[in-house]
């Protein structure tokens, strides 16, 4: 069963991959009613850097596919992929001119014991924990999220897992400065997700519950940012509309000031007052 979850993935690993080459989600398989979760295909006329992509950038270094399962499939599921995949495969095939023809990577937030062996999937050589190969001429690879390696080379990915896995991706996440790569892209995302989690709290899974505890300070968080990035685009163009430009050392007092309370009675001040006083007070809260 596909969740919410699975369409954070795609969001997550689309806005990851955008600007790299081609990036499409439920790419469409003629003679298939099912569609392909995201369709990649590196550019390197492009020449992105997906090195800060950790091991989510290693999976997408080449043509591929991807199948994202927030809730671990059964056999059935994994070779249904598997199906899919092939009749994609050959539909490229015949495409002119040719476009690569895609691997195809399935992320599973569990470990799909019965696809695993039922599929002959093994550890896959030279690749951490958690990455399984599948029979040669079937072009699969498996990622078991849960036994990736809890390193933050595996962030990204360990954040489309579950259960015990997702929360602590979540709080790693979370202890990342504030200008890390993986907070700009994967918070926005997470704040978006819980907005699509029911209200009616009895129509939402222990998934969606556990997920709303976990992200609670991420979103206030992001409102006092919002708040005050608004407050601080407000003072200078006001500022700027009664004094004309404003001094450097006044601008960085004013962007660099975290207090709700503050900002709001700058603002006052700047349409009340001289340009002397309002100087004067701000460059008298940076002594104190």
């Amino acid at each position: 069963m596909r969740t919410r979850f699975d369409k954070f993935g795609k969001q997550m690993i689309y806005k990851a991959l955008y600007g790299g080459g081609p990036v499409e989600t439920d790419a469409e398989v003629p003679t298939d009613t099912r569609r392909i979760d995201l369709w990649f295909m590196p550019d390197p006329a492009r020449g992105a850097d997906h090195s800060h992509l950790g091991l989510l950038g290693r999976l997408t270094a080449a043509a591929c596919t991807m199948e994202l399962y927030h809730c671990t499939p059964d056999g059935d599921e994994l070779a249904g992929c598997m199906i899919k995949h092939g009749n994609f495969r050959h539909f490229l095939s015949l495409r002119s001119p040719e476009l690569p023809i895609p691997i195809q990577w399935v992320i599973s937030s569990g470990r799909p014991d019965s696809g695993i062996k039922g599929l002959c999937f093994h550890a896959a050589p030279d690749w951490p924990s958690g990455i399984y190969a599948g029979p040669m001429l079937l072009w699969t690879w498996l990622v078991v999220v849960s036994e990736l390696p809890v390193e933050r080379d595996t962030l990204l990915l360990r954040l489309l897992g579950a259960g015990m896995v997702l929360k602590r991706a979540i709080a790693e996440l979370k202890e990342l400065p504030p200008d890390a790569s993986e907070r700009t892209l994967a918070l926005p995302i997470l704040v978006r997700l819980r907005l699509e989690v029911p209200v009616d709290p009895k129509a939402r899974t222990n998934d969606d519950k556990e997920f709303l505890m976990e992200t609670q300070d991420i979103v206030e968080n992001w409102r006092r940012e919002a708040v005050r990035e608004g407050m601080t685009g407000l003072l200078l163009n006001a500022y700027q509309a009664r004094f004309g430009a404003i001094l450097p050392d006044l601008r960085t007092v004013i962007e660099q000031t975290r207090d709700e309370a503050t900002l709001y009675a700058w603002h006052t001040l700047i349409v009340t007052h001289s340009a002397e006083e309002v100087a004067a007070a701000l460059r008298g809260s940076r002594a104190s």
